[in-house]
């Protein structure tokens, strides 16, 4: 009960730093968050390998419930990530040349394990699997149930198990013009206006903006809001 109160309290405290945190309960008491404003997490496990570095989550994400995310050190900005997501899944967390993979007897046994990645304006559809290590490039899509063993093109769709292309969403120029506009980076209320449904005219549109975006920072840790 005492616990309860805590989590909600602590809830509480990121709200009024407009970053959306549920289910607090699911993120280990071990694992380090900063969050950008308007970051969102519901009811997501959180097992981050070491406190010392710390996760680091872009305004406007969010992560639905359910999902997991194990070795993983950023997740961009306007990123959607659906039901029953893993990021940062490692490849080898049992031994495959001992005698025995349980790890009752192989319990010297020592996993290594690169972090993954995530972009800015990714969308990751339910149930997708992406590995440990594996960097995710801006704007691109990940397939639902999708098992991602390779790093992602900026603006490619990927789909499958394992994950292979699809296709990109944008000829050559349009995603090389998308990505030097770096346009997540632009201030949230001037792109609201923007024509996001017309490529080309977006990209016009956003050749005249300056004013840069600029969001607080709010961190977590040992399930504790610090700032």
């Amino acid at each position: 009960m005492i616990s309860s109160i805590r989590y909600f309290l602590q809830q509480r405290k990121a709200a009024r730093r407009q970053v959306i945190l549920k289910g607090i309960e699911w993120i280990s008491h071990g694992s380090s968050i900063v969050f950008e404003e308007h970051a969102k997490l519901r009811h997501v496990h959180v097992e981050l390998p070491d406190p010392a570095i710390p996760l680091r989550m872009g305004a406007y994400s969010y992560a639905r419930s359910g999902s997991r995310l194990l070795n993983v050190r950023e997740i961009g900005r306007y990123c959607s990530i659906g039901r029953g997501v893993t990021i940062g899944e490692p490849a080898r967390n049992h031994p495959v040349d001992a005698v025995s993979t349980s790890l009752s007897v192989s319990h010297r046994y020592q996993a290594t394990t690169k972090m993954s990645s995530i972009g800015h304006d990714v969308w990751i559809g339910h149930d997708a699997v992406i590995m440990a290590g594996v960097s995710v490039g801006h704007g691109a899509i990940v397939a639902r149930n999708a098992v991602v063993t390779k790093d992602v093109e900026p603006y490619q769709i990927v789909a499958g198990v394992p994950a292979r292309p699809v296709r990109y969403r944008f000829d050559a120029d349009t995603r090389e013009a998308l990505l030097a506009s770096q346009w997540w980076n632009l201030d949230h209320d001037a792109l609201r206006e923007l024509p996001f449904e017309d490529p080309q005219a977006f990209l016009q549109a956003v050749s005249g903006l300056h004013k840069q975006a600029h969001y607080r920072e709010v961190a977590l840790r040992d399930r504790r809001i610090l700032s």
